[in-house]
């Protein structure tokens, strides 16, 4: 998006992170998502952000504004000098700002200019002005919306952004190209084009609600004993272990579906694939189709009883055409079905069966900054919930947009609840750093039910068809009675 006219070009700036940037298009920022279209959520509906005094939700503006009702179509200022400074020592950043009501002060609605308005000469600006005498520049907004709980819409590409009793407006600028420069004064600048009444406004720091990337400190579980897993399964708390690396690997499953698109491979070069360790499984969702893979582990085959408890690792890579852009879909996960209920529409029931698949996202718009990175989660059909189908789950607790041509561990952990409670234990780890935990999980009402199988499904939809190819791989697949954890990198 734009910058201003009297800064280099952004070539020379150091890369944002795209997670971090606020997106203002159709899939862009809501009332409840800093980025809907990759469903990252902020923490407080209506936005995140953080006061003068670096308070979240804090009731302390930067500055402020006050807009009569008389005020003609002229810029109105807020200073914003020590938040852009603070942005420009940090160049993976943009300066982002909330403009929002002012606690105990007039609080009429507005409505602002934005960068989509009409007449280029009131669309908003960031004026910086040097200690060293050069010349101001003038930033424009790399996006601009308004945050309306009364909608679920994105309303990113409106003329104006609003700010009310129910709504704030969001913008940002990229001020990559101030690193280091003596910044003097930085004034926010805006137009009102239409208010209600006399409104103060309070500019506060746009708080992005991704965390920075955590980073196992230490090996953990069984693995941390067993170097690249060789021998792993001779661990007494491993129940199962595969790495696709014999040619009867399809031997070692319950079953493996006829309809199933699933080969070992040591090598795809078409899907940028480098090993994990050796072969691993490549997993087709064919143009046209839904079913990629359809492949089970059945307890009672394998084991000759069904646990109530149980740990289920695997390493998945995304190959370079991962990009789902009809509809999201399942990968593998826990359950016990039994045919009866609890997938494909059979509403779970306490009495009869459940799912805790994973899940893969639709991909985010082209333009949508994450465009091209994963989103995944849990798709639980469970005995609370409401639907015929199954609630989706994001695992929001790590920042958990994967790359593509990357390998990740998954781990997750269920336990049964107990017959009638809601105490089950439903927990995920990527890479072995927390990425959800729910606690109160209610699947069953009798001891009948436990978990039957670790269900390795991968599916487009619902009903939609893959509009192409869709690959990703899988290894070294490890079932467990205890916290399994990934191999050192």
């Amino acid at each position: 998006m734009s910058l201003a006219f009297a800064l280099a070009g952004p070539a020379a700036a150091a890369p944002v992170d795209p997670r971090t940037t606020l997106y203002d298009g159709p899939d862009g920022a809501t009332c409840d998502y800093f980025n809907a279209g990759a469903r990252i959520p902020w923490h407080h509906r209506g936005g995140d952000w953080r006061d003068a005094a670096g308070q979240q939700q804090g009731d302390k503006p930067m500055a402020t504004a006050r807009i009569q009702p008389t005020a003609g179509r002229g810029f109105v200022q807020w200073d914003v000098t020590d938040r852009v400074r603070e942005s420009g020592a940090n160049a993976s950043k943009a300066a982002a700002f909330l403009l929002a009501p002012v606690k105990g002060e007039p609080r009429a609605e507005t409505a602002l200019a934005s960068r989509e308005a009409p007449e280029a000469r009131i669309r908003p600006r960031l004026r910086i002005d040097f200690d060293d005498g050069s010349p101001a520049v003038f930033l424009v907004p790399s996006a601009d919306t308004t945050l309306d709980c009364s909608t679920v819409s994105s309303l990113g590409a409106r003329a104006s952004v609003a700010v009310g009793e129910t709504k704030y407006a969001a913008i940002a600028f990229d001020v990559r190209e101030l690193a280091d420069r003596p910044i003097k004064h930085a004034t926010l600048e805006l137009v009102p084009i239409r208010h209600d009444g006399a409104a103060v406004v309070g500019v506060y720091s746009l708080h992005v609600p991704v965390a920075e990337d955590a980073v196992a400190t230490q090996p953990v579980g069984i693995t941390s004993r067993f170097h690249d897993d060789k021998a792993i399964a001779d661990d007494p708390d491993v129940v199962f272990m595969a790495d696709f690396d014999t040619l009867f690997w399809r031997s070692e499953w319950s079953y493996v579906s006829p309809g199933s698109h699933a080969e070992a491979v040591q090598r795809d070069d078409d899907g940028k694939f480098e090993p994990f360790r050796g072969a691993a499984l490549r997993v087709t969702i064919p143009k046209g189709g839904n079913l990629g893979l359809d492949m089970g582990y059945n307890f009672q085959d394998k084991l000759g009883m069904e646990p109530e408890e149980i740990y289920f690792r695997y390493y998945i890579r995304f190959a370079d055409d991962w990009i789902p852009t009809v509809d999201g879909g399942k990968l593998p996960g826990p359950s016990g079905t039994y045919g009866r209920a609890g997938w494909g529409g059979r509403k779970a029931n306490p009495r009869e069966g459940w799912s805790l698949r994973g899940l893969f996202l639709r991909a985010s718009s082209a333009a949508n900054p994450l465009h091209g990175r994963v989103g995944i989660g849990t798709y639980a059909y469970h005995a609370a919930g409401e639907d015929f189908f199954g609630d989706e789950w994001d695992w929001n607790l790590a920042t958990q947009l994967l790359e593509r041509n990357r390998w990740y561990c998954l781990e997750q952990h269920v336990k049964m609840n107990t017959p009638g409670a809601q105490d089950g234990v439903l927990r995920a780890w990527i890479d072995d750093v927390p990425a959800f935990e729910k606690r109160d999980l209610y699947l069953r009402d009798t001891p009948v039910i436990k978990i039957e199988k670790i269900w390795m499904n991968v599916y487009h939809g619902g009903t939609a068809k893959a509009v192409k190819d869709l690959d990703l791989y899988i290894d070294n697949v490890v079932i467990a009675r205890r916290r399994i954890g990934c191999l050192a990198h």
